[in-house]
């Protein structure tokens, strides 16, 4: 609506321009008298008003439906035409028997433009009835809906362009639907991982408060093992958070790696004790990478730890290192990783056997921490399928 005095005004400057470049081809074609120089001004200059009066007349009371629009442009033109004719014949340029046989041309020619003007635009106005029936399904919550219009003129890139919104869509929200249920299956999974050795220390600490505990030692060495789980899981989930934010502080720089897998091998030998698991280290004396030394300790005290976990008893979890690709791998006899699960098992609080993972303590938030640090140094961190568990990292030069 805005656009409309504009449009009204550049209308009138075309009839202005149309009129002068008629009455100079009248000048030099027909070189007419004044008194017929005034006729032809006046004529022109009638024609022109009665054009935009027509125009602001079918603008302000024009039909809803588009087919009548265009019949009624087709038929302005012819109308226009046999307007000036009437009128130039009354002018003396043309005689009465010429006019009535131009009229019956353009009479014939008005009804033939009709037809053509419905042949054309009922495929327009059918197509525009599909997109506004998909625009109607959509707005209703279909997000199957497609026009799958094949035009190459505006509507067919309107069509096209509703139709890549409507994908766009789908996409989103199915993004915010698995967006919401891994965020189900976090808050369930910290539910149940925080659950357990809270309900682990209050059970002892009851025992021990009714005195009915028969090895108050042995409780508090539980206590405080289900303290370390659950500052394990808190630390991690801080973990993951800074590394999702991009704040985790790195300091990275050049290390000998193997002093650490020798501080982690160590430090996992209580851990492994327990089931008589050793940890064996196959390596060079030296591996120079790219690191942040306590960053590297933790992922493969995770992925030692892991291992351990998931190992058969009176078994070995070898640290392996290749001083050639700077690969660290760790690997266990143990039933491995599922192929479809390799990917996967790096997200966080994913277990391929929950019940097992969760009676042995694991919070399924180790592999995402590792995986985290690794790519923040510039390196990559992979599993093998089973059977046997294989973890790899490799670490910047």
């Amino acid at each position: 609506m805005k656009r409309w005095p504009q449009l009204l005004i550049a209308l009138a400057v075309l009839a202005t321009l149309a009129g002068l470049a008629s009455t100079v081809a009248t000048e030099i074609v027909m070189a007419p008298s004044q008194s017929e120089r005034n006729q032809l001004i006046a004529l022109l200059g009638s024609i022109a008003a009665a054009s935009i009066a027509m125009t602001v007349v079918f603008r302000l009371f024009a039909p809803r439906s588009l087919t009548r629009r265009m019949l009624i442009a087709a038929i302005s033109g012819p109308v226009v035409i046999a307007v000036a004719l009437s009128a130039g014949s009354r002018s003396m340029f043309l005689s009465e028997h010429d006019l009535q046989f131009l009229l019956i041309l353009l009479a014939f020619a008005t009804v033939l433009g009709i037809g053509v003007m419905f042949t054309l635009a009922r495929p327009l106005t059918e197509d525009l009835a599909a997109l506004t029936d998909v625009a109607r399904r959509v707005g209703a919550g279909d997000l199957e809906a497609r026009a799958d219009l094949q035009r190459i003129d505006e509507v067919g890139d309107l069509a096209a362009a509703i139709d890549s919104m409507v994908d766009q869509i789908a996409t989103s929200r199915a993004a915010r639907d698995e967006a919401e249920r891994e965020r189900s299956i976090t808050l369930a999974s910290l539910s149940h991982d925080a659950r357990t050795p809270l309900t682990s220390m209050r059970l002892a600490t009851e025992a021990l408060l009714d005195g009915v505990a028969p090895d108050p030692e042995r409780y508090l060495r539980t206590i405080e093992s289900d303290i370390g789980a659950v500052e394990t899981l808190i630390s991690d989930l801080f973990t993951i958070g800074q590394l999702e934010a991009g704040r985790l502080e790195l300091t990275a720089g050049p290390m000998d790696a193997m002093v650490t897998v020798y501080d982690v091998a160590e430090l996992m030998m209580p851990i492994g004790h327990d089931k008589n698991v050793r940890v064996l280290i196959n390596g060079p004396e030296h591996l120079q990478v790219t690191a942040d030394p306590s960053q590297l300790n933790r992922v493969l005290a995770n992925l030692v730890s892991n291992a351990i976990r998931h190992s058969p008893t009176d078994d070995a979890v070898c640290i392996e290192v290749d001083e050639t690709t700077r690969r660290i791998s760790v690997i266990d006899n143990g039933s491995g990783f599922p192929k479809d699960f390799c990917v996967e098992a790096f997200q966080p609080f994913r277990r391929h056997d929950e019940a097992r993972e969760r009676a042995q303590g694991g919070a399924g938030l180790g592999l995402a921490v590792a995986k985290g640090i690794v790519e923040a140094l510039d390196g990559r961190i992979w599993a093998d399928p089973g059977p046997g568990g294989a973890v790899h990292l490799e670490l910047p030069a």
